[in-house]
């Protein structure tokens, strides 16, 4: 069993979720970008979220910022990784990715490639238009990084480690499960998420601090969304988690 972490899980009473999260409203309420993140995340705003998943950046970026507490990532090539890793997604038809997440068909080459190509490109105007970050190679290792995020067929540094791990942690936030599997029981979520995230295997393979953030936030996903109708399939497997969401929301 995973020792719980000292992580303080999302609170959803007062998380803005929407359009406004697509802003990144909820990490610069909280102070978590400087200026110049600031800045670049307002130059890439015709281009984030575009498959209808609004606040998919930023909570990729706030599990970005949280992962660095524990480990060596360089915060100017990291965060700008996770901001923007998904820009290549601008310009298709977000029902086509859809139609591929409900088919399970979004891994391999050919759902995954595309959009990281075109990432690569968009990514390096983007840093032309706003000069951050300010170094060429930290330029090039969020291109890199952004460059096979979803793919994994090339090593990757710390950075690219907690970037591609925060990455796998949206898809346990309340946000995701939303957007693509809204009418699904408390026992298909826990299915899927373990299969898409907590339990995925190399190179896809979460590390145990990671693991522990995402298993407190499946859980808090599932209680935000059913309540006590959550209590009975999370027990069992995640009863420490629930013990830490419920006296969070009891507090």
């Amino acid at each position: 069993m995973l020792k719980i972490i000292n992580y303080s899980p999302i609170d959803y009473r007062i998380w803005i979720m929407g359009e406004r999260a697509r802003e990144g409203c909820n990490i610069k309420r909280m102070g978590l970008l400087n200026e110049n993140e600031k800045k670049l995340w307002e130059e890439a705003m015709p281009y984030i979220d575009k498959r209808d998943d609004a606040g998919q950046a930023e909570l990729v970026s706030y599990f970005t910022i949280e992962l660095m507490k524990f480990f060596h990532a360089i915060r100017e090539v990291v965060l700008p990784a996770a901001m923007l890793h998904d820009v290549g997604f601008y310009g298709i038809d977000p029902r086509d990715w859809k139609n591929l997440v409900r088919k399970g068909k979004t891994n391999g080459e050919l759902a995954r490639r595309p959009h990281q190509n075109r990432g690569i490109l968009l990514v390096g105007k983007l840093f032309e238009r706003v000069g951050y970050p300010f170094e060429e190679k930290y330029q090039m290792e969020v291109a890199e990084i952004i460059g096979d995020h979803d793919t994994r067929k090339l090593p990757t540094s710390e950075s690219g480690r907690v970037m591609r791990a925060a990455d796998l942690l949206w898809r346990v936030t309340y946000p995701c499960i939303e957007t693509y599997h809204s009418g699904k029981s408390v026992e298909s979520l826990i299915e899927i998420s373990e299969k898409n995230s907590l339990e995925m295997r190399h190179p896809y393979s979460l590390n145990d601090i990671a693991k522990n953030m995402g298993r407190i936030e499946l859980v808090n996903s599932l209680f935000w969304k059913f309540k006590k109708k959550s209590f009975g399939a999370l027990s069992e497997k995640y009863g420490p988690e629930l013990e830490k969401i419920r006296k969070m929301y009891d507090d």
